[in-house]
């Protein structure tokens, strides 16, 4: 009886550990956190928060921050980089728990090596192991993309930021500038940009993307948008944002062509790549799974239009591209830029491939390459939620490519701070409140009124302009000396229809004259707004005594 009894609390016992280890492993524990460079206290993006001994895994972005979900009772996980020691950390099976990490930069100390004078050996192709490398990537290519998969669909946020650039401390303490100090960013003077930055305009968008294989579709919609907001009067906001979206446009490494500034630039892995480019092998790295192999390529002729940079490739089978870094050489002339990198950031999903989930373009441009104040712009894309092969109606995927949201102006504050994909600066948080209060300040307003009368040659009254000034006095042999007085109405009175007049009269033919116009929509689009897609209907009057 004693023996019956000690077998069943035995059974007892283990299955409760049974039950309890099943318990534990359908949980899933949520990480997240931060990584920072243990010396300077700088975020560090691009860094690996793995399981340790599996291919969980995630990359940090571009403010040093991740979350990580892990299903299994693992209590490890590890955050790795080059040139960095990598950190272990413990951490509790199914909870959600923050863990942040400060990396320290590892030296290691090189063997003697004896350099002997010699013949450089000439790059070729042939029995390259690097050449072969990219060909697999090459090949690779329509298994690591979106056209791969028959339905795909996913959420996307796009920040975008224009700033002034490498402004002096001269031109930053100007007299003008006295009240308005708290405009200018301070930064690292070794930081793509300058030290002092002016950032002047900041947009920010939510959409949901689809993608249909046959017939091919792609469909964005602008489920929110918010940027800044000039005085209509001095400046068109919606063609501001449509010239700098053709500027900053999505960086696709895996087409054969990537348009960057009006100009078809060869990507590293288009199909005819090792004609152009010269691949090296320059790192391994092995305590991440899968392991990557750090690919470095160059022009072979470096006055070229072509990118330089690193890739890191998978070594899992699959050929595809981790990460990216892209930059240009400094001697090319790519429209005046000074600087400009791309970071591309890809991962794993469900079907085992990877896909796009963090890029980062900053340009810098500059009349003068060296030196000199300049325009900085940065556009950070995140995407989240990739999902693959499931169909959706096909009301989904009909009408435009791009469609905006009747309410997607109209998020508040709150709505973004949790539906934002990425954590805005300090500096990024302020550019909205700055811009708006700089724009009731008088003496700005002022100035802007006089910029626009010197520029434009208009007088703003709110509802009407008048104006050109040029035109106000002016001589001709057959009225001789003739003054005039004019304008038209602005988007304050109305979007849909537009009016100009003016009155004139001749000292030498001693006549008035008079003229009259209007401009309707009938497409209920402004008219103001640039590109109209249908034409106004314009109707003329001239009168004349």
């Amino acid at each position: 009886m004693k023996l019956k009894f000690t077998l069943y609390r035995l059974l007892f016992i283990s299955l409760a550990m049974i039950a309890g280890a099943l318990y534990t492993y359908g949980q899933t524990t949520i990480i997240r956190g931060e990584v920072k460079d243990a010396k300077t206290g700088q975020p560090l993006q691009l860094i690996t928060i793995a399981v340790s001994g599996t291919e969980q895994g995630v990359n940090t972005n571009n403010n040093g921050q991740y979350q990580l979900s892990i299903n299994g009772t693992y209590t490890q996980i590890q955050a790795s980089a080059i040139g960095y020691k990598t950190v272990v950390k413990n951490i509790i099976p199914g909870r959600e728990q923050t863990l942040n990490f400060a990396l320290s930069t590892e030296s290691k100390e090189l063997t003697e090596v004896t350099v002997k004078a010699g013949k450089k050996p000439k790059y070729r192709n042939k029995d390259n192991p690097a050449v072969e490398l990219i060909r697999q990537v090459i090949a690779h290519k329509k298994y690591n993309r979106v056209e791969g998969y028959d339905y795909a669909e996913y959420k996307q946020y796009e920040k975008m930021v224009i700033s002034l650039s490498d402004l002096s401390d001269k031109f930053k303490n100007k007299r003008i500038f006295k009240n308005f100090q708290f405009l200018f960013i301070t930064q690292d003077s070794t930081a793509m940009g300058g030290q002092n930055m002016l950032p002047l305009y900041m947009d920010e968008k939510l959409s949901d993307n689809y993608f249909r294989k046959n017939p091919d579709t792609r469909k964005q919609v602008i489920t929110a948008q918010k940027q800044v907001k000039y005085d209509e009067n001095f400046i068109d906001n919606q063609g501001l944002n449509t010239y700098f979206n053709r500027m900053y446009q999505d960086i696709d490494i895996y087409d054969n062509n990537i348009m960057l500034l009006s100009n078809e630039m060869l990507s590293p892995i288009a199909d005819n790549a090792p004609t152009f480019y010269k691949f090296f092998i320059t790192d391994t790295i092995k305590d991440q799974n899968p392991q990557l192999i750090e690919l470095s390529f160059t022009p072979r002729n470096k006055t070229d239009l072509l990118f330089q940079g690193h890739l890191y490739v998978t070594m899992d089978g699959n050929y595809a591209v981790e990460n990216a870094v892209l930059t240009v050489n400094k001697n090319i002339n790519l429209n005046f830029v000074r600087q400009m990198q791309a970071s591309l950031q890809f991962e794993k999903n469900e079907g085992g491939r990877y896909h796009l989930s963090n890029s980062d373009l900053k340009i810098d441009f500059g009349l003068n390459k060296n030196k000199g104040g300049g325009i900085y712009g940065e556009r950070a894309v995140a995407i989240k939620n990739f999902v693959i092969n499931q169909p959706r109606d096909k009301k989904d995927y009909e009408g435009p490519s791009v469609v905006v949201a009747p309410e997607a102006e109209d998020k508040n504050d709150v709505f973004w701070q949790v539906n934002r994909m990425d954590t805005l600066t300090a500096a990024e948080s302020n550019i909205y409140k700055n811009i708006d209060s700089l724009q009731v300040i008088p003496s700005v307003k002022r100035t802007m009124d006089i910029v626009t009368l010197l520029f434009a040659g208009y007088k703003n009254f709110g509802w009407f302009e008048m104006g050109p000034v040029n035109s106000f006095y002016s001589f001709n042999p057959v009225e001789g000396f003739r003054l005039r007085l004019g304008g038209r109405t602005t988007p304050n009175l109305s979007k849909r229809y537009y009016f100009e007049t003016y009155g004139a009269y001749g000292f030498k033919d001693d006549r008035f004259k008079y003229f009259f116009s209007t401009t309707y929509s009938l497409n209920d689009k402004s008219i103001y707004r640039f590109p109209l897609i249908k034409c106004s209907s314009p109707a003329g009057f001239w009168f004349q005594f």
